[in-house]
C-alpha cells in the first residue's frame, strides 16, 4: 500500500473535485492526478533579456531602453 495523506480544502473545492472525478470515472485521488497532469509544469519566468559585454552608464541604459529593449 502506498503512503497516503489528508488534505483539507473548502467544501466548494471538494464538490468541484468530486464532479471532476465522477465525470471521468475516477477516484478523488485520480481526479487530483488528472488535474495535476493537465496543469503540467510551468516555465520559470525569466527577467531581462539584454546582456552587455561592458558596464553601462545611465545614459547607455537610457539609450538601450529608448531603442526598444534590444530590438534592432
Amino acid at each position: 500500500m502506498s503512503d497516503m495523506t489528508t488534505i483539507k480544502v473548502p467544501k466548494s473545492v471538494r464538490d468541484r473535485l468530486q464532479q471532476v472525478a465522477a465525470s471521468n470515472d475516477l477516484t478523488l485521488a485520480g481526479a487530483i492526478d488528472l488535474l495535476l497532469e493537465k496543469a503540467g509544469t510551468r516555465p520559470k519566468p525569466t527577467t531581462g533579456g539584454y546582456r552587455s559585454d561592458r558596464p553601462l552608464s545611465a545614459e547607455d541604459i537610457d539609450r538601450e531602453l529608448a531603442g526598444g529593449f534590444g530590438a534592432r
